[in-house]
């Protein structure tokens, strides 16, 4: 790199954030950067990486990537249904040019959904990857967690599943003009639902990255109680199949797809959620573990979403 640590950080990435959040009292350009928090308030703050060839394909541009890399982060927001005030950003990069691509993505992000950039660092790298740690802001005790579904809780999700999965399989066969593949150029995290889920009462909440099956898991764990789920209440389900051509294929894609980032919550019987918000796919029962069902008939998964390490 020509250009040093922070040129680099001064040209592309100072005040290249949404606006300023009252929440900021010093932001780039000093040792740490520096908040305040309204009385009343909790903090959010959550942490994710994303990595050239794991996370995206090495073929894919940096911009896009970027991009994904900050929605992805926002979207564990979303899932506690807090609002996204700032952000930091490691990137690691191979060249002056992959910061410059990667810091358009950024900037596009952030300002597509007015969040402040107040800190972070850049360095050379072999591979190009990016660390991003999201802070937002909610009601004290108002938290959607993972360990608050209780048995006879309706399942809803908010969102399309399969996509990004299909979109990604297009790609990397070589069909970049597939019909399904600009799913995977943005990620959507979906901070206003998430925000009114809070504020109806709901409890319990995950965005789904990793594959409905394996998220749900997640749920049914930390809650202490089973899951049955109805796969063709997905909202999108016969448009998925219509494309794919294949129902096993579209079930795949749902059940171990990820990266759709819809949200996947629960909520008691006689709380009413409205249409334009979410699809009821299943019920909390007593027990462990998630039953995935198509039409009616119990799905034999024989496998999970993404793990890193197996």
């Amino acid at each position: 790199m020509r250009d040093n640590e922070f040129s680099l950080i001064d040209h592309y990435f100072n005040g290249k954030g949404g606006q300023r959040h009252p929440f900021t009292r010093l932001a780039i350009g000093d040792d740490a950067s520096l908040h305040g928090l309204p009385v009343g308030m909790e903090l959010v703050v959550s942490t994710d990486t994303s990595v050239e060839n794991v996370h995206w394909p090495h073929d894919l541009p940096l911009e896009t990537a970027a991009d994904r890399a900050i929605c992805s982060a926002l979207s564990d927001l979303a899932a506690m249904g807090a609002q996204a005030v700032a952000v930091w950003i490691n990137v690691m990069a191979s060249s002056s040019d992959a910061v410059k691509a990667m810091a358009a993505g950024v900037s596009r992000s952030l300002q597509r959904y007015n969040v402040e950039l107040v800190g972070g660092d850049t360095c050379r790298s072999a591979t190009n990857a990016l660390a991003v740690t999201v802070a937002g802001q909610l009601p004290e005790g108002t938290a959607m967690r993972r360990d608050q579904a209780r048995v006879n809780d309706n399942i809803w999700l908010a969102g399309p599943l399969g996509f990004h999965a299909a979109g990604l399989q297009q790609w990397m066969s070589g069909n970049k003009q597939g019909a399904l593949v600009h799913y995977i150029d943005e990620i959507t995290p979906r901070l206003a639902t998430g925000m009114r889920l809070r504020e109806l009462g709901v409890s319990c909440c995950i965005d789904v990255s990793d594959g409905l099956l394996q998220d749900a898991e997640h749920l049914a764990g930390a809650s202490g109680i089973g899951m049955d789920i109805e796969v063709t209440q997905v909202s999108n389900w016969p448009e998925l199949c219509l494309q794919l051509g294949d129902d096993t294929l579209a079930l795949e894609s749902v059940t171990h797809g990820g990266e759709d980032y819809a949200l996947l919550f629960t909520a008691p019987a006689s709380m009413q959620i409205p249409d334009d918000l979410a699809v009821r796919v299943g019920r909390c029962r007593a027990g462990s573990g998630v039953d995935i069902y198509r039409d009616g008939v119990l799905c034999h998964m024989k496998k999970k979403g993404f793990l890193h390490f197996e």
